[in-house]
């Protein structure tokens, strides 16, 4: 019997006796999610610490991970292409500071298990000397605005599994009296939850997926437990030494507006500490910090590489690391290596790409790494080669690591 099971099942089988023969297993439906270094209550305190913004130095060694969207066994890959993790499941990236630039929600199928994975690892990293640092993407601005249109029925299953471990817990502890006098009712939480998602204005789209995006809706709300310990934990952009990282892009607009400023109120606007509210608006549209795609595109001559350069020079940066926006044939450079652009669409929802991530090196090499293939220095993306023009052709002319590149097919933009 799952946790699911014998909290749901008829009343005659919720006895103590059955409660104590099926714990075992009802542990193990929720430990499927991964090794919860967290699992009291501790963890979904609000943290309001300042965020990073702004860290002075250069590391010896700089990596950056682009769009996971929810796909475990590709962020597992990841990491362990970068050497940040052994084959325990445990940080080995000694000093290394990396920075994975959001979208792992949405998409794929284990997003609390991969959110679980790396919250330990950035832990791990602090001990050892190093850093791993998680920025927000428009994936998890847009869950928590409640906008579940990305999320697939396996996710919200596991939603289901985890909501349906915490709502135990806190059952538990109210009929035991742990948490006094006025302790929240989970289960009357839950009809709550329910109801406000009959009336949200993305209704239709979640009725399409599953039963249970309500709990997803709950789980990530403005306040919620999730957006809490996960997200409001995180900045949104970050600048190290020379390299700013963000998910969409930093516009002259960002920085007028203030970067610190950013990361406050979107922290603040997830703790929700009076409620929920709209999201801030340099969240919302086509020029948002993490929707912008003003570098991104695959033809440099569409790159507003001008307006990079002005904002590069106003934060005192070299370099703009940025995802959001697919790279068919790989991670590449644009506007004279002054943006880097990281993600590959490696997911198995958003194309199934090769794995690639980032390494620079504090002598300056700035190199592509792609499993199974050495290092390369990172360039701007290999042109397509024209129908009348063989690989072999394009090859000798682009050079053999980019035309491994070249040979993948289209993949459309993620959200």
């Amino acid at each position: 019997m799952g946790l699911f099971d014998y909290l749901f099942s008829k009343a005659d089988a919720k006895s103590c006796d059955t409660c104590a023969k099926s714990f075992a297993q009802m542990w193990a439906s929720y430990r499927g999610l991964g090794h919860d270094p967290a699992l009291g209550d501790e963890a979904y305190r609000p943290r309001t610490e300042p965020l990073p913004t702004k860290v002075p130095g250069h590391p010896a060694r700089l990596v950056a991970i682009g769009d996971i969207h929810g796909d475990y066994h590709k962020a597992v890959r990841a990491l362990r292409l970068a050497g940040l993790m052994d084959e325990h499941g445990h940080w080995a990236g000694g000093s290394t500071v990396a920075v994975q630039v959001g979208d792992i929600l949405d998409r794929g199928d284990h997003e609390i298990r991969i959110l679980i994975l790396l919250e330990r690892l950035a832990a791990e990293a602090a001990e050892a000397g190093g850093r791993l640092y998680l920025l927000n993407g428009n994936h998890e601005t847009m869950n928590v605005m409640g906008d579940h249109r990305y999320a697939t029925p396996g996710a919200n299953l596991e939603f289901l599994g985890f909501s349906t471990w915490r709502d135990f817990c806190a059952l538990m502890k109210r009929h035991s009296g742990c948490n006094g006098a006025g302790a929240p009712d989970p289960l009357q939480e839950r009809r709550d939850a329910a109801a406000r998602a009959s009336s949200s204005p993305h209704t239709a789209s979640m009725a399409r997926l599953a039963p249970y995006n309500w709990l997803r809706s709950r789980a990530l709300l403005p306040g919620s437990e999730l957006s809490r310990r996960f997200f409001a934990a995180r900045p949104t952009v970050l600048q190290l030494g020379g390299n700013v990282f963000v998910h969409g892009g930093v516009l002259p607009a960002h920085v007028e507006y203030g970067l610190e400023r950013i990361n406050s109120e979107t922290q603040s606007w997830m703790l929700a500490p009076d409620g929920p509210k709209p999201a801030p608006s340099f969240l919302r549209g086509g020029s948002a910090i993490v929707w912008a795609r003003a570098f991104s595109a695959s033809d440099e001559r569409r790159c507003d590489c001008d307006t990079l350069g002005k904002v590069l020079e106003s934060v005192g940066a070299q370099r703009m690391v940025v995802g959001h926006t697919i790279q068919t044939r790989g991670i590449n450079s644009a506007c004279e290596s002054r943006v880097v652009r990281v993600d590959v669409g490696m997911s198995h929802g958003c194309g199934d790409g090769p794995v690639e991530v980032l390494e620079v090196l504090k002598d300056g090499q700035v190199l592509r790494l792609r499993e199974h293939t050495p290092p390369v220095e990172v360039g701007p993306a290999a042109p397509r080669h024209p129908p009348h023009q063989s690989a072999q052709q394009h090859a000798a002319v682009a050079g053999a690591g980019n035309a491994a590149n070249s040979g993948r097919a289209p993949v459309p933009s993620a959200a």
